[in-house]
């Protein structure tokens, strides 16, 4: 099969493509607000109906709605699923966008909005693409399926049952996850996997009600009861002190380390729009870089106790909570970190210190020597002409483990966002001819796995 036909299909009809994208920026989906999910994913199912895709609306207890969707190939029996999510973060601050945030606006070539880049941009391409071979061929080299959930933005906590109950449903050979792009010099980047994610919040009490400050030397302070419990979790070289922590942290690959050499880090760059000098320990370099993909963490997001307003205030808290992350690296699981953490703090005298569990995700790779990930990785190179960087992992997390871990096929992430893309942040966006070009690439890719 020639791409000739496709590719024109693509090029003719982009401006349609940029009016559906925006068409679907323009419905907010917050899930961390629990704005406008149901209608976007509403949004999302009409318009794979659109592209000639039979769907599926799979409702998650206490959660949103799964959006499915097959299409069934008349020449292959390879099946490729997409993962994909259709809610976005909150936009705030608000005043610091050029637009609207949910304005799907079209500014110097590029499309703006809430979700353009993480995770929409994705999810428009990539039907796209089906379209275009639908359009031109009557069909689709492989068997196509979708699966776009509205909670990755906020850990996909209801996403798991839904994978257990439809085994079948999401039996593929191969998956393509939902982020990527190109980095400051387009070369197209990829991704062979996550980090886990353990998030807790601790909670510390005392007395039944806050209380003047002159009581201190009588009355016990949970601020300082739970600041104390945190310093016993890291060294002050960021080693993390929980007992048995680095049991199972295997050091990367040789094939690993070797890649971690040829993944260009911006660190002039990234340390100037961050106002620092140097990075944390001075770490540079490929040092830097393992450090970011294979190194766990444990990290205070948020400490919260007694008076924070202006001025002063002379009071002694009755209670402090904080919220931390622990991001995990093959082989460690949340579970039993989380139990790990309980143990250590009763050992350590503070087991009357409460915590709870938020959530959590496995951490998981596809390896560097997978038939697919080589596929993925000459297909980019034809499509943008340019050396693929490779990520054996990403510092990131997400549900990644339901599929690679559960069902057991490779995934790889990949898509069409750029270094300026701003995803999370205000003026969030993809390029015209990044979104046009990653179209393209998803096309390639479906038909270069039809033949791997």
């Amino acid at each position: 099969m020639q791409l000739d036909k496709v590719y024109e299909y693509i090029d003719f009809n982009s401006q349609k493509f940029v009016d559906d994208l925006a068409r679907l920026v323009r419905q907010p989906s917050v899930s961390a607000r629990k704005e406008g999910l149901q209608a976007c994913a509403e949004v999302v199912e009409e318009m794979m109906k659109e592209v000639g895709i039979s769907t599926r609306v799979i409702p998650e207890e206490e959660g949103n709605p799964v959006v499915y969707g097959e299409f069934r190939s008349e020449s292959s029996e390879k099946t490729l699923l997409f993962y994909d999510h259709y809610d976005v973060q909150p936009p705030d601050p608000l005043e610091e966008w050029i637009c609207g945030a949910f304005s799907g606006e079209v500014r110097g070539g590029k499309i703006y909005g809430r979700g353009a880049a993480d995770n929409k941009g994705n999810i428009v391409s990539r039907l796209k693409a089906i379209e275009a071979f639908l359009k031109t061929e009557g069909s689709v080299p492989v068997n196509i399926k979708f699966v776009i959930e509205g909670e990755e933005e906020i850990g996909s906590p209801h996403l798991a049952p839904v994978i257990r109950a439809n085994k079948d449903l999401f039996s593929a050979d191969a998956a393509i996850w939902e982020f990527g792009g190109t980095d400051r010099e387009g070369r197209p980047c990829i991704y062979l996997g996550l980090k886990g994610v353990l998030s807790v919040e601790m909670r510390a009490k005392a007395a039944s009600r806050d209380v003047h400050s002159a009581n201190a030397p009588l009355i016990p302070n949970p601020a300082w009861r739970l600041v104390w419990a945190l310093n016993s979790l890291k060294d002050t070289e960021d080693r993390i002190l929980i007992n048995g922590f680095y049991d199972r942290v295997e050091p990367p690959s040789a094939e690993e380390a070797r890649r971690l050499e040829e993944i260009p880090l911006e660190e002039e760059e990234e340390k100037k729009a961050l106002g620092l000098r140097s990075f944390l320990h001075d770490v540079s370099g490929p040092e830097a870089v393992r450090a970011l993909l294979h190194q766990p963490t444990c990290t205070i997001n948020g400490f919260l106790s007694g008076y924070t307003g202006t001025g002063s205030k002379t009071v002694l808290p009755s209670k402090a909570m904080a919220k931390l992350d622990f991001r995990l690296v093959p082989h460690q699981m949340p579970d039993e970190i989380f139990n790990k953490l309980v143990n250590h703090l009763k050992r350590h005298g503070f087991g009357a210190i409460e915590v709870i569990k938020h959530g959590s995700t496995e951490p998981t790779k596809t390896p560097l020597s997978s038939s697919f990930v080589q596929t993925v990785v000459r297909t980019a190179e034809r499509v943008y002409e340019k050396k693929v960087v490779v990520y054996p992992t990403s510092a990131g997390s997400g549900p990644m483990h339901l599929f690679r871990n559960w069902l057991g096929y490779p995934v790889v992430s990949v898509g069409c966002a750029h270094a300026e893309s701003r995803e999370h942040a205000p003026n969030e966006n993809i390029t015209i001819d990044g979104f046009v070009k990653g179209t393209k690439f998803m096309a390639a890719l479906i038909h270069d796995f039809s033949i791997s």
